[in-house]
């Protein structure tokens, strides 16, 4: 029985169901796994909830909160997760705006090839995974070197004994020597 590979996972957020939805449908047919989220708020609450969010796919207009307004609150979370807008308002303004703010890429509706989203998805969970994996190896080398510089103050603490040891049965045996 061949093994289910899993792509990464993915937020979809749009306020357009059909959207969602059939972008949800695409992915996981690739091999993602998908959530979705028809607003700011509720992807807020998704991420909460679902720890393995590897990539987010936003629209950038949407009623209510902007996806700009998303990339806003991960920044402020310091969040590593990247973040590709999706819109059907593009502008070169408004490209720069979401770069601006942190955006990983800028995606324009509608989608007529697969490749446009399947790619840049690809590159921003790729980059995501090789932050994590940084940071984890970061984490274990500050570790080590914590502790090495236990082990190392531990060996000068018992040269510093052993110096003191040997020099006490140094003035011993001087002593004995004047006898």
């Amino acid at each position: 029985m061949a093994k289910n590979i899993k792509l990464g996972c993915v937020l979809l957020v749009d306020d357009e169901e059909a959207i969602r939805e059939s972008l949800k449908e695409l992915l996981e047919a690739l091999g993602f796994e998908a959530y979705t989220a028809d607003g700011v708020d509720n992807a807020i609450k998704v991420i909460g909830r679902q720890k393995e969010i590897e990539a987010i796919i936003c629209d950038l207009k949407m009623p209510g909160k902007s996806g700009i307004e998303l990339i806003r609150y991960l920044n402020s979370k310091e969040s590593r997760i990247p973040l590709i807008f999706l819109t059907g308002f593009g502008t070169m303004e408004t490209c720069q705006d979401a770069l601006r703010e942190g955006a990983f890429d800028y995606i324009l509706k509608p989608i007529e090839d697969k490749d446009k989203v399947l790619l840049p998805l690809k590159h921003a969970i790729e980059r995501f995974n090789l932050e994590k994996q940084n940071k984890e190896l970061q984490m274990d080398i500050l570790r080590m070197a914590e502790e090495h510089e236990e082990l190392l103050n531990s060996i000068l603490s018992d040269i510093e004994i052993k110096s003191k040891v040997q020099e006490k049965i140094s003035a011993i045996v001087k002593k004995w020597e004047k006898k």
